[in-house]
């Protein structure tokens, strides 16, 4: 990844910025020789705020998106900041309401051995409080992910990460302040026909480009949360305070500039704008996890065709063949989507297959059709994650014991697949039914890791090499 450049305060603001433009000039035409490099983050704006957020954080919080960790955690920035700068580290496994909680300690376990000096957490701004009951049906169907009444502070993941941040500044912070409130939260019952609170809440937009670090400087602890577009950097922030205090967007690039936000007078959170790291992931899985913006998209039955081989579309969103053929291809699926939905031209009247194509990467994106990867050796070790004994904590942080499993369960499709070589990481799908997101239309618009697509006889599996 780029780094800030060396500099001084004897330098005036022009030459830095001179500086900085000549070495991301350099860098891009450097890393232009790599081969298979994927879709990244090109603004040099954007990435002076990363380096702005990691100068000024105590502690920085990477978060990814539990569907894909391992293609949206950069190495050479846990190399950096641990390694080069001397500071902590917390990786986030995001949205765990989304996968199974095996599946979920196993990728805890996984990052744990690959990077020790790394904090892992997990969080969910959805916790089953917060969100519509889901009844599913038998079988396997859509995911519903729709927040009910206000927003409540996901208490018991921001319990965990408080709990971390104390252990890592010691009595050097007073920290008692955020226990207190996330106490408060915890017992707090909420009339879901309130209104919103209207808190005061500073939001500060600072000049930080002669920033001096001071650790714990004033008794405060800043904390920086960096990671990709669409895995919910701005939601966990807004999850953490109980209320909307950063805007939200499904499009990639929403938050243009870095904030600061005070959780507590003693701590303060600063939200990095989501940018994607050089790799070589494929195009279609950046797609998939919102790194690529959706609406830019000019071909998307690629995509489509890489999601329906891992995933039973036909039987999921229950289409109906328009030839009645057996055989299915990804226009195929897209034309019997759009039927269903009544996506039609404007002019012809003809199905409009790109605006259906569309649809379905969004449902993608937004959880309703969830693909995930697994671990190395997931096949193997099924079993001993299954009955690891941090399944309940994971349990805990989603909320499940609040309310009947049986309103929120999930159903995961058994692979065929053989197992796979130890360095392997395979994806698979799991899904919930909710007959309500069958008639909703989805329109709104808001590592070092290098792997190779193998080809697989199952076509509800993919290999991906774990570089």
């Amino acid at each position: 990844m780029p780094k800030r450049p060396a500099w001084d305060f004897s330098m005036s603001k022009e030459e830095l910025e001179a500086r900085e433009q000549r070495y991301f000039t350099s860098y891009l035409k450097n890393i232009e020789s790599l081969a298979n490099i994927s879709y990244f983050e090109l603004n040099l704006e954007t990435w002076r705020q990363l380096w702005r957020v990691i100068e000024m954080s105590d502690i920085l919080l990477i978060i990814v998106d539990i569907r894909y960790p391992v293609m949206m955690f950069p190495p050479y920035l846990y190399n950096y900041v641990t390694n080069d700068l001397g500071k902590e580290m917390i990786l986030i496994l995001n949205k765990v309401d989304l996968a199974p909680a095996a599946l979920v300690v196993a990728w805890q376990e996984y990052f744990k051995t690959k990077y020790p000096k790394l904090h892992i957490l997990v969080f969910t701004s959805f916790p089953v409080y917060n969100l519509r009951q889901n009844y599913s049906e038998e079988g396997e169907g859509l995911k519903s992910r729709r927040r009910k009444g206000k927003l409540k502070m996901a208490a018991e993941g921001a319990q965990k990460i408080m709990e971390t941040c104390k252990e890592i500044v010691g009595d050097k912070v007073d920290l008692t302040s955020w226990h207190e409130k996330i106490q408060e939260e915890m017992h707090l019952e909420y009339d879901l026909d309130d209104l919103e609170r209207k808190d005061n809440v500073v939001i500060e937009k600072k000049d930080t480009s002669y920033f001096a670090h001071e650790k714990y400087k004033s008794g405060v602890l800043t904390v920086g949360c960096v990671g990709t577009p669409n895995v919910g950097k701005s939601s966990l922030i807004n999850a953490l305070m109980g209320k909307k205090v950063v805007s939200v967007s499904r499009t990639p690039g929403h938050t243009k500039h870095f904030q600061t936000i005070y959780l507590t007078k003693n701590v303060c959170l600063c939200d990095c704008p989501g940018l994607v790291f050089p790799s070589t992931v494929p195009k279609q899985f950046q797609i998939l996890m919102g790194s690529f913006p959706i609406a830019q998209v000019r071909e998307p039955y690629t995509t489509i065709k890489f999601m329906a081989e891992r995933v039973d579309l036909p039987k999921l969103l229950k289409l109906q063949h328009q030839d009645n053929d057996d055989t299915w291809s990804a226009m195929d699926i897209c034309d019997s989507w759009a039927a269903k939905r009544n996506y039609h031209t404007a002019k012809a009247a003809r199905l409009d297959t790109y605006r259906a194509a569309n649809s379905l990467l969004r449902m993608a994106l937004e959880g309703k059709i969830c693909v995930y990867a697994y671990p190395p050796n997931w096949s193997k070790e099924k079993e001993r994650w299954e009955s690891h004994p941090d399944i309940d904590t994971v349990k805990w942080i989603q909320a499940r014991s609040r309310t009947d499993e049986d309103t929120y369960k999930y159903s995961e499709r058994n692979d065929s697949s053989s197992d796979t070589e130890e360095d392997d990481v395979e994806t698979n799908d799991e899904h919930e039914t909710s007959e309500k997101d069958r008639s909703e239309d989805s329109e709104e618009d808001s590592s070092e890791h290098e792997s190779q697509i193998s080809s697989v006889s199952n076509k509800f599996g993919v290999l991906l090499a774990d570089a």
